[in-house]
């Protein structure tokens, strides 16, 4: 049998092709007389009855031909192998249609895990900010800021924009829980935990001094 054959085809169909196949071959001659169906449903393990549909299948396609009185006979080779690419064509476009209907499927439950988890990050995150309405901020300090170099007491940070300082980030390291003397330089990052509003406070702060 053809590999890359779909197994699930009719049993008369997969005869009809394994005969096709066997004339292509040279096992079947053209004129030469074809067994009778008894013989080849003992063959194929199939009924008579099978073995009759292969056959007119093939006479059909004009690859046999039934004589009156005298049997079956091979009649032309070159519509056996129009039949068999035919049939590997069929097969072929059905073992695509399969193969794209199971990529939809696998595209639909995609589609469904990632409205899920679209969804159930949503919820994350609307119950995280009425758990902890703060949200942590980084500010850079630039040079020409009006708070650069000053320090924290000087400028009274907290009290003036309602942000707290909880780091600073300078030089590739990271200053925890800054004191009251740690000034603002060029190149700092300050990390705040405050509502968006103390942000724009803080950051016009930095920028302005007022």
């Amino acid at each position: 049998m053809a590999q890359g054959i779909r197994l699930d085809k009719p049993v008369y169909q997969l005869i009809a092709l394994d005969m096709a196949e066997n004339i292509i071959s040279g096992r079947y001659k053209v004129g030469e007389k074809v067994h009778g169906r008894s013989t080849l449903a003992s063959r194929y393990n199939v009924s008579p009855e099978t073995v009759r549909r292969a056959m007119f299948l093939l006479k059909d396609m004009e690859i046999l031909e039934m004589k009156q009185g005298s049997g079956i006979f091979i009649k032309d080779v070159e519509k056996a192998q129009a039949f068999v690419q035919k049939f590997k064509n069929a097969c072929a476009a059905d073992e695509l249609r399969a193969n794209l209907s199971d990529l939809l499927s696998q595209r639909d439950a995609l589609e469904q895990k990632i409205s899920s988890s679209m969804m159930n990050l949503i919820d994350s995150y609307e119950r995280f900010e009425s758990a902890n309405p703060l949200t942590p901020f980084e500010l850079p300090i630039r040079e020409g800021d009006a708070l650069t170099g000053k320090n924290l007491a000087d400028v009274n940070f907290w009290h003036n924009t309602g942000a707290t300082i909880i780091a600073i980030r300078r030089g590739g390291g990271l200053m925890l829980s800054p004191g009251p003397y740690a000034e603002f330089l060029p190149g700092d990052v300050f990390l705040l935990v405050c509502d968006a509003e103390s942000f724009a406070r803080a950051k016009n702060y930095v920028e302005t001094g007022e």
